[in-house]
């Protein structure tokens, strides 16, 4: 899959490479489950909590609405910007109460963006310095959610769960970047939120020199950072953007959760004043003259080839008439 969580510090290509060739594998290997998984989606159609093996939950009409109600906000700071993210309870039950459990434990809080690659994705979720139950509930895995062909193909800002294979999400999450057309094909990619219009922006100023991980890239190992933990990235990586604190809203509709989405700051747009006005002609005026020159620093080049070709030539004949001369004077006084 895109999006995946290191197991082991010696991971083989196909188990690292971003965008390979394998998902069929994948899939085949989940199909096994396709009994298991229609339970789950039968379940869920009857507001069963997926996690509790079937046991009915009373009220199963009313629990159904709230199910496919219940939405998040979760306002966050970071060393790039403000981010704000919209949970949705009904795209991803599971992978919804588990994200947004972590957020609520300060899970997150001060950890780093650690893989961040242009028109993929970017990648966080291994925690730093928390209680052995918090890391205890973050490592523990949880079940695959029903695929949501709906909410393909992924969009820009869509928050989905990093995985190595089915049912193995925990805390891992990324969130997409635009063009990154092969993410949410995994079964447990299923999207259960996105980045809030008014904060993409800050989500698309993640620092991103270093790459992706290694072989790709010379970003950083997830072992290292279990390992050791904020001084590995800090240290090796320092230009890496990260979270500074998160806050959660849980709210009961779509309505309320909208009416906390507008309450988000908008970037506002630059106000240009008349002298700059006036001084964008002229710079782009400025870019135009750079191309030209650029042009014609390129056409002079095969010129100069030309040149230097026709002189090797005279030389060249030259050359042999001179030899020509010489030998016909040799042949007379012979």
């Amino acid at each position: 899959a895109g999006s995946l969580i290191q197991t082991d510090t010696t991971l083989s290509m196909n188990d690292l490479q971003p965008q390979n060739d394998e998902q069929d594998d994948a899939f085949d290997e989940y199909s096994d489950q396709g009994a298991e998984m229609a339970d789950d989606v039968q379940r869920f159609n009857q507001g069963t909590d997926l996690d509790d093996g079937g046991a009915s939950a009373s009220g199963a009409k009313d629990n159904t609405a709230t199910a496919s109600s219940e939405h998040a906000i979760v306002t966050c700071s970071t060393s790039a910007g403000p981010l704000v993210m919209h949970f949705h309870k009904d795209w991803s039950p599971n992978g919804y109460e588990r994200a947004t459990s972590l957020f609520e434990k300060g899970y997150y809080d001060r950890s780093h963006f650690f893989r961040v690659v242009p028109r993929f994705l970017v990648q966080f979720g291994i925690g730093y310095d928390q209680p052995q139950e918090i890391t205890e509930f973050a490592d523990a895995s949880i079940r695959d959610d029903p695929k949501r062909v709906d909410l393909m193909p992924f969009k820009e800002g869509y928050v989905s769960f990093a995985g190595s294979g089915p049912n193995s999400r925990t805390s891992q999450l990324f969130i997409a970047y635009d063009r990154a057309q092969s993410l949410g094909n995994s079964p447990w990619e299923t999207p259960f939120g996105e980045v809030v219009e008014g904060t993409i922006d800050t989500v698309r100023k993640f620092y991103s020199e270093y790459g992706d991980m290694p072989p790709w890239g010379k970003g950083p190992q997830q072992g290292p950072i279990r390992n050791r933990g904020s001084s590995y990235i800090e240290t090796d990586f320092p230009k890496l953007d990260k979270f500074d604190t998160c806050q959660v809203k849980r709210v009961a509709s779509l309505a309320v959760a909208k009416e906390v989405d507008h309450d988000v700051p908008h970037p506002k747009k630059k106000e240009v004043k008349s002298a700059e006005v006036k001084e964008q002609p002229l710079k782009k005026e400025a870019r135009n003259v750079r191309v030209v020159d650029a042009t014609a620093e390129k056409q002079e080049i095969p010129a100069l080839l030309l040149m230097v070709l026709l002189a090797v030539v005279v030389l060249v004949i030259l050359g042999v008439g001179f030899a020509k001369r010489r030998k016909r004077k040799v042949e007379k006084s012979v």
